[in-house]
């Protein structure tokens, strides 16, 4: 028998044979995993067993073959590198795209037609900076990353179940994506730096113990060439996903989430310290009323939508979960409760000024079985921000 261990904190996975001492009672199925019990739960498809260690905070997974890393027989894509972008404007523009691309196997809904046409949206894209959630599977993160000059890199740092790859590597088999995050950062400028968070604070679900919650930070330099003359810019772009929120009521695991907002916003501390401008992107599975997202307006941080419409933001078209477009969770699909819970916010420093200056609502749809189906169960978040440089 293996056993890998899976951990809610931010430090290493290890792997032992047994639990020393550790006594179980029997295995449940489909139920809160607490810290004397194995349980039994359904993963995007296959049944697994997760067993309690001696830290009440590290789960085991039984049986489970980690991946196999190999190196690509066939080269990524390669880009023209282009240093400097023209702007056919005197201003300087940052172009930023959110999206939650809804990447499980089984939990999600045609997957396998839909990361197809995502690749062929983002393609398209004219963003200097993509943010994404949910790209849970190497082989979907592979054709996503190739779609963008840079990207951040597979895999968690430290995991033996999801271990951080470089992007000229593979899996060779990865049968679920144990304890990997699901976060990356692709753009048209060079990633200098990245790094990560691994949220301490979990929700005790056998779902939720599956994989990594946190955030990533990567740092880049824009360069672009406004109006003549050559700006340039210190970005960090910082992607993150909170707890979802198991309960018809956001209230109930809203305790959790806070606590992973404290951790983001101590890593914008950190970035903030080294950058020009802070872009904080992603799934934060929280209403723009809610004690979560107060945390980080609180802090200085800017919501883009309010920074452009201001009351006008409560529109219901700006909604990213259960919009009325959307054919996954919208009306005739899972009808969910309609609430903006995908953001763009930005902080800066005192050499530029930022503005909002264009705020929309992705509605991304393609021909899947002869029916427009949207390409995520979430509406994607765009927005451009307008940078003034401070005369010093």
């Amino acid at each position: 028998m293996k056993i890998f261990l899976i951990t809610i904190l931010p430090v290493l996975v290890s792997s032992k044979i047994v639990f020393p001492g550790q006594e179980v009672r029997p295995t449940r199925q489909d139920q809160d995993c607490s810290t004397d019990q194995c349980c039994k739960t359904t993963i995007d498809g296959r049944l697994v067993e997760f067993c309690p260690g001696q830290d009440p905070k590290v789960f085991g997974v039984q049986n489970y073959t980690a991946p196999i890393i190999i190196q690509q027989r066939k080269a990524s894509p390669t880009f023209k590198h282009v240093p400097v972008q023209f702007e056919n404007s005197d201003v300087f523009t940052l172009r930023t795209l959110t999206m939650n691309v809804w990447g499980l196997k089984v939990w999600a809904e045609e997957k396998g037609k839909r990361i197809p046409e995502i690749v062929s949206f983002l393609k398209k894209s004219n963003q200097d900076i993509v943010f994404i959630q949910e790209a849970w599977y190497h082989a979907d993160f592979q054709v996503l990353k190739d779609t963008f000059p840079y990207s951040t890199f597979y895999g968690t740092p430290g995991s033996i179940l999801c271990p951080s790859i470089s992007n000229d590597q593979s899996f060779y088999l990865q049968v679920l994506p144990f304890d990997c995050h699901g976060l990356m950062i692709l753009s048209k400028h060079k990633i200098l730096s990245t790094e990560y968070v691994f949220f301490k604070d979990r929700i005790p679900k056998a779902r939720e113990f599956f994989g990594r919650r946190g955030a990533i930070a990567a740092t880049m330099e824009v360069t672009k060439a406004v109006d003549g003359v050559t700006k340039t810019l210190k970005v960090s772009a910082i992607n993150t996903h909170l707890a979802t929120w198991y309960s018809s009521s956001e209230g109930t695991w809203t305790s959790i989430r806070e606590k992973q907002a404290d951790e983001v916003l101590a890593l914008i501390a950190v970035q903030k310290e080294k950058s020009d401008l802070v872009v904080v992107a992603g799934d934060l599975n929280a209403t723009p009323e809610s004690a979560v997202l107060n945390k980080f307006i609180d802090t200085g941080l800017v919501d883009t939508l309010v920074d452009l419409e201001g009351a006008g933001a409560d529109d219901s078209k700006y909604v990213t979960y259960g919009h009325a477009d959307n054919t996954w969770t919208g009306p005739g699909g899972m009808d969910e409760h309609p609430d903006r819970i995908d953001y763009m916010m930005y902080t800066h420093g005192n050499i530029i000024s930022v503005g909002t200056a264009a705020y929309g609502t992705v509605d991304a749809k393609a021909e899947i079985d002869n029916k427009l189906t949207s390409l995520s169960d979430h509406m994607w978040a765009q927005a451009n921000l307008i940078i003034t440089f401070c005369l010093v």
